[in-house]
């Protein structure tokens, strides 16, 4: 089963406007040929199913139950169903399908788009997200859930505040969806075509509304949502008339169904047959939950299922999509195996306002909330567990320790991403939140992250810095075995580099034949904490940060290094000029230079076929990683509007381009082959 969200649909550029009663006035011959062009569905132009009675509505609403689900659940697929006979047949036969964690009963079905709601918790839209962490005005974060009991269970549940809080936050997904996966024009010429996926949840309510019995697409609700767009459909109509209003709701598809095409004036037809295709679609119905893996709940599974889909091919989230997801099902793994009670699991994932985490007694300081992400999962002991969670959401057997570090750091930077999104997209605060996020990322690749047991203790940057120095004074070539010298000095690299990152000071490595300095921003972090000048550099650049200034330039002995800015924007000393910014090419260049950069290899005197095999292999995969962090980067790239620019504007024409990545893959594969069988013959 897989999501066609965007793929599924050839989407027009631009959403077309609703005709007007002008419209009636079109010549009838040019009316009849647009419709007959332009028009193509499930159904094509047969009459639609038609409403059923609501005497079968009840008989399958009563073999819900009997089939052993909750009663709230069966009146919910019983009205939804657009045969509810054949929905009887089916709950007297299920689907068996394996998922992660356990055995999933389903049925395939048509049913009512009406009686279907987004997910409201739909991980496409988590970079846009914002979360009480963040704490920003207005904002009163995401809705909690997905979850489930434990053990065999049909039911999910999500939970909000209040109504309001609801409403707030399914528009703020249904304006996201609607935006940067439009699929309105396509569906309403055609329909939905490939089944959404479908589970039943209850929405709570902290305040003590009662709960609304809902079915929800798991998987689907990029379409599900511009259905509901093409159908006129709001939000507080799916979400609490109609499961309330059976009435109504029967009123409503019967107004679509029932009524005849040719009866109408030109303009209303065509948008009764827009309406029509979107009225109905195909779905797979979860039933119920069986696990068959300790740790696993119905939610967790059903997150894991949807992950598999998006986190990998074929219609991927975004890259930070990609790894809040992995973020989310790293903290469920965690929390199931009591690594995390529930102040620290809901820190951890931005769920704590910044009273409530003081309240906690953790941090609250955006700088050190980040570098408590970092200390809590980087942790080798928790390796196991946080690459159990990423292979949930993804096809991979195995994890690599930079997919594994980037999930942790995405994460991290949650709270930073969250007050950005309230921002105007030219707000200084929102670009720094924009830029920092790659060099971040690579920071948090630091090995000794992982191998030291260190801890976030919100010391003030001067007592900070005091203890690094003697640690590092202790130890000056770092040559003790005791990796108890590294805590502090690794507690200041991690709150310092969240503002390195932001203001620049730490840039993500430049890649390719050019001469520049090659390494990541986490081995300049690293040669920073081996002498005296990098701490203090480190120290003022988390005093400098906080006060919302550029981190400035310190000497060995903490005093300000001065100088002034010549016509091309390089700074040089000048005792009498003001203090210089902290700046990557500086760190690189100057305080922590390597020497001479070399240009691109050449072949060496002498190369036997071997080495000249190795060089170039080498030079592949440096080329290859090179594109991977492109291609994050560029999926980054944001529009003044807001919004991934390269989502809106495509990228044209690029067969070319494909064709040599898929020669490429095609000819590495082959040799990945050559390599295992020439393995097995050493062996056999």
């Amino acid at each position: 089963m897989t999501d066609l969200d965007a793929a599924e649909y050839e989407e027009t550029p631009q959403d077309a406007e609703e005709p007007d009663a002008a419209d009636d006035e079109l010549d009838a011959d040019e009316v009849a040929e647009q419709d007959s062009a332009a028009i193509w569905s499930r159904f094509g132009d047969s009459d639609l199913p038609a409403l059923p009675k609501l005497a079968a509505v009840n008989r399958a609403a009563k073999a819900g139950v009997e089939a052993g689900l909750p009663p709230e659940f069966a009146t919910a697929l019983a009205h939804a169903a657009v045969d509810p006979s054949e929905l009887r047949s089916l709950l007297r036969r299920p689907t068996r399908v394996n998922i992660a964690g356990g055995v999933i009963e389903a049925i395939d079905l048509d049913l009512y788009v009406p009686g279907l709601v987004p997910l409201p918790t739909n991980n496409r839209t988590m970079e846009k997200r914002v979360y009480p962490a963040a704490g920003a005005d207005g904002y009163a974060g995401p809705l909690t859930g997905p979850r489930s009991p434990s053990g065999e269970t049909a039911t999910l549940w999500i939970e909000g505040e209040d109504v309001s809080h609801v409403q707030d936050e399914t528009e703020r997904a249904r304006e996201f969806i609607l935006a940067n996966n439009p699929l309105r024009e396509s569906i309403a010429a055609r329909g939905i075509a490939m089944p959404v996926n479908v589970v039943f949840f209850e929405l709570r309510h902290r305040d003590g509304e009662p709960s609304m019995p809902l079915l929800g697409t798991a998987d689907g609700s990029s379409r599900i949502t511009n259905a509901h767009y093409v159908l006129g459909l709001t939000d507080p109509q799916t979400h609490y008339h109609f499961p309330t209003n059976r009435d109504d709701y029967r009123r409503f598809i019967g107004s679509i169904s029932e009524a005849d095409p040719d009866a109408l004036r030109p303009a209303a037809r065509r948008r009764l047959i827009r309406q029509r295709n979107a009225l109905i679609t195909p779905a797979r119905v979860f039933l119920r939950f069986t696990p068959t893996r300790g740790g696993y709940d119905y939610a967790r599974a059903v997150n894991a299922f949807v992950g598999m889909l998006h986190v990998d091919p074929p219609r991927p989230w975004s890259q930070t999509g990609k790894l809040e997801a992995m973020a989310e099902a790293v903290l469920d793994v965690l929390r199931s195996a009591d690594v995390l009670d529930d102040p620290v699991h809901d820190y951890l994932a931005g769920l704590l306002t910044p009273e409530q985490a003081e309240d906690e007694g953790l941090p609250v300081e955006r700088d050190e909330q980040a570098a408590f992400v970092l200390s809590a999962l980087l942790r080798e002991r928790h390796r196991e567990l946080v690459e159990q969670g990423i292979r949930d959401v993804t096809a991979k057997k195995s994890v690599s320790p930079g997919r594994r570090t980037d999930v942790i750091a995405e994460l991290a930077l949650r709270p930073t991403r969250s007050i950005a999104t309230t921002l105007d997209a030219k707000d200084a605060e929102r670009q720094r939140a924009e830029r920092m996020r790659a060099a971040y990322l690579r920071c948090a690749r630091l090995t000794r992250y992982a191998t030291v047991e260190w801890k976030v203790t919100s010391r003030s940057p001067e007592k900070l810095l005091k203890a690094a120095v003697e640690e590092l004074r202790a130890d000056p070539t770092g040559s003790h075995a005791d990796p108890s010298r590294w805590v502090n000095r690794l507690e200041l690299a991690a709150v310092a580099q969240y503002h390195l990152t932001a203001w620049g000071g730490l840039r993500r490595e430049a890649m390719g034949n050019t001469g520049a300095d090659k390494r990541g921003p986490q081995q300049i972090l690293e040669a920073m904490l081996g002498d005296e000048q990098g701490l203090r550099l480190l120290a003022q650049a988390i005093i400098d940060g906080r006060a919302g200034v550029q981190p400035r330039r310190v000497t060995e002995s903490g005093d300000f290094q001065r100088g002034v800015r010549d016509e091309y924007g390089s700074w040089h000393e000048d005792p009498a000029g003001k203090p210089m910014p902290i700046e990557d090419e500086w760190l690189r260049y100057e305080v922590y230079a390597t020497g001479t950069t070399l240009p691109r290899p050449v072949t060496p005197p002498n190369e036997t076929p071997r080495m000249k095999a190795a060089r170039l292999k080498s030079q592949i995969a440096q080329y290859i990683e090179q594109i991977n962090l492109d291609v994050d980067e560029l999926a980054n790239v944001e529009e003044a509007q807001g919004g991934p620019l390269l989502d809106k504007e495509g990228w044209a024409k690029p067969n070319e381009l494909l064709n040599h990545i898929m020669n490429t893959h095609s000819q590495i594969s082959y040799w990945a082959r050559v390599a295992e069988r020439q393995m097995a013959r050493s062996t056999g």
